[in-house]
């Protein structure tokens, strides 16, 4: 009995330490700001102001996939108004966190326990799954980037978690409940749900009459959330059954890899490259309820991964895309680790013990260079925003009217700081027309003219050049994407938007680029490697059309370039690149 209680004790403690070495690895990514966040934020500011889940007023358009998230962001920013969303969606991915790690630790000690010569000890080796994950940066820093990521992680955990205790009881438990959730928190959510049935009926829980009801129970939950979610998307979103950005990001990404080298990079970069042999070492357990226990979040793990094959991978640092699945594969690894120390060895207790401890800490040894350098990528990314895309909001707040049109690429954090301002965004997030334009995201082929037949006030382009010292080489000077390069290079907006002119004497170098590109205004976001500015251009009025605003035979800079010599896109691949 006291063994017993200093078991617990200990078990305990060391759960306090993994959750407070989380927390502090939260902290070192706080300052980390996502533009794509805002994109929500937008939507989530809309709806509590009674204009409804759109972007723009009158634009029925699902620029956004995490319906969960969105609609409590909108009850916070209700009560709270909209200052600190991103505190509070920082928190609510914090909290989210430490809630997948207590179910990591949950499941990984449900299946130590089919592990004879280590049940008594499972609550205490389990901690090495959540503190394999509390190590790793990648889930650290997507829990503080106001995007959906950890909450979908929790979910995924704590629907595995209730499916395995619900086999082990034979009785409902709540799982279908866990993934309905998870599914209105992503797409694929669903998927991982139709992968746990696809398991349970490989390990026949279907010919057991109480697991076959659990089973069936679940799967009517998830169907009704799914079904209740289109039937909504359909009539809030003129009758799409698919988010608008499932057809902006189709073709995957300008610059971008394949999926093949986004999850090779993370197991690479992130894992050692040794989770999916860890991971599948459980199927080696001498006992066949310790094989099939593993099986659901096997397939789970599988069905987010196919998932990015399917649809493609994305720029994010820190592999958001596949975090979510980190808490089964590090509770599958850890149980790995333990059933090849019980097969294999003659009293595995310590050995176990040993190699579980030790993964974490390699894990933390291995990702300190990439943990510095998403820090400090990071970072820098995040004065960049204040500097850039904040100060770009602030400034056209200022000249803008209600409902002038802003068009733009970079559209989260200017949209949501211009919120009586209708936004068009060329790449098609929020635009449906673009969207299903052809082409991959970042390189829709549009004609200029859909963007400038709607007279938008002001047109923010970005534009970059290699970082080569304080001053920047016109000469090098370049567009971020192809869809920037055909507006900008069209007769029409030449003639409304540019506006040519002699720097004035001692200009900063911000008014000095803003004269010789035609721009009334560039913002420089500070970003490792390259200059990235935002240029403004503001359309003119009749008379300025007519050429009175203009240097005589001022010509705009040639910026053209082949969309091959153009670098990787933001984050993860080039952030990878330089490590």
């Amino acid at each position: 009995m006291q063994s017993a209680t200093h078991s617990r004790r200990a078990s305990a403690l060391l759960g306090i330490f993994v959750l407070a070495a989380y927390t502090l690895h939260c902290a070192n990514f706080v300052e980390h700001i996502n533009d794509d966040a805002f994109i929500t934020f937008r939507y989530s500011r809309f709806l509590a102001l009674g204009r409804g889940p759109y972007f723009n007023v009158g634009e029925h358009v699902e620029g956004y996939t995490n319906l969960l998230l969105m609609l409590s962001l909108a009850g916070y920013v209700t009560v709270a108004g909209p200052d600190s969303v991103l505190l509070a969606a920082k928190f609510i991915g914090w909290i989210s966190g430490i809630g997948a790690l207590l179910c990591t630790w949950a499941l990984c000690t449900a299946w130590l326990r089919k592990i004879p010569t280590l049940r008594a000890v499972a609550p205490l080796f389990a901690w090495a799954a959540p503190a394999a994950v509390a190590a790793e940066c990648g889930f650290a820093l997507n829990s503080t980037s106001g995007l959906e990521t950890s909450l979908f992680a929790f979910w995924i955990a704590l629907g595995l978690w209730l499916v395995q205790r619900a086999r082990d009881a034979k009785r409902w438990r709540g799982a279908g409940l866990a993934f309905a959730l998870a599914a209105l928190t992503r797409p694929e959510g669903a998927w991982c749900f139709a992968a746990v049935f696809l398991a349970r009926l490989i390990i026949a829980d279907w010919a057991d009459a109480p697991r076959r009801r659990a089973l069936l129970a679940d799967a009517l939950v998830v169907a009704g959330a799914v079904l209740g979610h289109l039937l909504f998307r359909f009539a809030a979103y003129d009758g799409e059954l698919l988010p608008n950005t499932y057809y902006a990001k189709q073709g995957g990404f300008l610059g971008a890899g394949g999926a093949p080298e986004y999850c090779w990079n993370y197991l690479r970069l992130h894992w050692l490259g040794l989770l999916p042999g860890l991971a599948l070492a459980p199927l080696l357990a001498v006992k066949r309820s310790a094989r099939r226990a593993i099986v659901p979040a096997l397939l789970v793990v599988a069905a987010g991964i196919s998932a990015i094959f399917t649809a493609g991978p994305d720029w994010m640092p820190g592999f958001r895309l596949l975090v979510p699945y980190a808490p089964a594969a590090a509770a599958l690894s850890v149980v790995g680790l333990c059933v090849l120390a019980d097969r294999f060895l003659a009293r595995p207790r310590w050995p176990a013990a040993a190699v579980c401890a030790a993964l974490p800490l390699a894990l933390l040894l291995w990702q300190t260079a990439l943990r510095e350098h998403y820090h400090a990528h990071l970072l820098t990314r995040a004065r960049g925003y204040l500097n850039g895309h904040v100060a770009t909001a602030d400034w056209i707040s200022t000249r803008a009217a209600p409902g002038d049109t802003i068009a733009l690429m970079d559209i989260g954090i200017i949209g949501y700081r211009c919120i009586d301002q209708r936004i068009l965004d060329i790449t098609g997030l929020t635009d449906r027309s673009i969207a299903k334009s052809p082409g991959s995201f970042l390189g829709k082929e549009i004609d200029p003219r859909y963007v400038l037949d709607r007279e938008p006030r002001f047109i923010v382009a970005v534009l970059y050049a290699p970082d080569e010292g304080p001053e920047i080489d016109l000469r090098k000077l370049r567009h971020w994407t192809s869809i920037e390069e055909s507006l900008l290079s069209a007769p029409d907006f030449a003639r409304r938007y540019l506006r040519l002119r002699e720097p004035p004497a001692g200009a900063r170098l911000a008014e000095r680029l803003a004269a010789q590109l035609g721009a009334e205004a560039v913002f420089r976001h500070d970003h490792p490697g390259i200059h990235y500015l935002l240029a403004v251009y503001e359309r003119h009025n009749a008379a300025d059309e007519a050429g009175g605003s203009r240097v005589p035979g001022a010509a705009p800079l040639d910026l053209a370039q082949p969309l091959a010599d153009r670098p990787r896109h933001l984050g993860g691949a080039l952030a990878i690149g330089k490590r």
